[in-house]
């Protein structure tokens, strides 16, 4: 009975099974306020359990992809199996040698970490597998589901922030996945192990002596959650409270708040002036308070002024004599204040004339 109430719900939800369940309730409880070592611990253990179903959860929710229906992602999930089954049949094939390997980073000026061969070869044999021209094929700006295809049927296709988080996923199969770290170069990412820079779009171990950032690996979260949409697939329309709690989630996220808050501001001025647009002004002025928007803010404040001064216009349209409108005196008054303020001459005259008389 119980399998059958389970089977029923996941076959009535969203989700394809308790692991994407999870992670959409962690990543909807996340604030931008919240303490980002204990969203990077949480976030972490995610990540090491199952990161592309971490990242194809995300990809789902924040970026809006139609083809991401529940049947796609399950098949997703079962081709990412024959990535594996075909990765370790690979390794068994190839061997890694420490001394070549010594001998290529010195030859790159780069150190070889002492105590991490085991670590090291494993990237080796990761490299040597996604290896442009074998089973995987760079594209720009991609969807992190190009990548997970059947290897025996298709070449795995993607971009830099992707064919980074498979190599990550790939590496926290064996070992910790807070191992690597990612390095921010200009309008490109590559994975980072102990002084060792990884080309996962080339499948080498490289050295790139100038670069923007190097973070934790969590940090490929938020960069995908930033990332351009992929343009050859077709996308339904995100909803402004779902931007910005994508923003939201990448500020949390980040270590880098400068590399996030140019996202997060966007997201909260977009939901306000669509909370604008549907005249729900006291949303539009929370949103517009947490941006550095001035001409928004002001946008916001002449429309409550307008709304104020047409209740009052309402409340004294019936008023037809001198004494009726003495009665409503402070009215007049504030109505004239308003229409100061809006810059309205016309009514600033006809409702100066009406406080003169009375």
């Amino acid at each position: 009975m119980w399998r059958f109430i389970k089977w029923l719900f996941y076959a009535l939800s969203p989700y394809v099974n308790s692991f994407e369940r999870r992670v959409d309730k962690f990543f909807q409880n996340i604030k931008s306020s919240d303490n980002i070592f204990s969203v990077q611990k949480k976030l972490l253990q995610f990540m090491q359990e199952d990161l592309v179903k971490v990242n194809v959860w995300l990809e789902k929710k924040f970026k809006g992809y139609k083809y991401l229906t529940k049947g796609v992602r399950r098949k997703m999930y079962r081709d990412t199996s024959l990535i594996i089954l075909k990765f370790n049949e690979f390794c068994e094939k190839v061997s890694i040698s420490e001394n070549n390997l010594k001998l290529e980073l010195d030859s790159k000026g780069l150190v070889y970490p002492s105590g991490n061969a085991e670590q090291l070869k494993y990237l080796a044999c990761i490299c040597a597998f996604l290896k442009p021209g074998l089973y995987y094929e760079y594209i720009k700006t991609s969807s992190f589901g190009k990548l997970l295809k059947n290897p025996d049927e298709q070449k795995l296709q993607g971009d830099c922030n992707q064919i980074v988080t498979l190599y990550a996923y790939l590496y926290s199969l064996k070992f910790p996945v807070e191992d690597l770290q990612i390095k921010l170069l200009p309008e490109h990412v590559c994975l980072h192990f102990r002084g060792i820079d990884i080309e996962a779009t080339a499948g080498v171990f490289v050295k790139y002596p100038k670069y923007e950032h190097l973070l934790p690996i969590t940090e490929i979260i938020s960069t995908n959650l930033i990332d351009l949409n992929d343009s050859r697939e077709n996308t339904q329309k995100i909803d402004e409270r779902t931007m910005v709690k994508s923003a939201q989630l990448a500020y949390a996220i980040s270590s880098l708040k400068s590399f996030v808050e140019q996202n997060l501001e966007i997201a909260y001025s977009n939901l306000s002036i669509s909370a604008m647009k549907s005249e729900d002004l006291q949303t539009a002025e929370f949103y517009a308070s947490k941006t550095k928007n001035v001409e928004l803010k002001t946008q916001i404040e002449k429309m409550r002024l307008a709304k104020r001064f047409n209740e009052l216009v309402a409340k004294t349209s019936g008023i037809k004599t001198v004494e009726d409108a003495k009665k409503q005196k402070s009215s007049y008054a504030e109505m004239l204040e308003l229409a100061k303020k809006l810059g309205n001459d016309e009514a600033v005259s006809k409702i100066g004339e009406i406080v003169k008389k009375i």
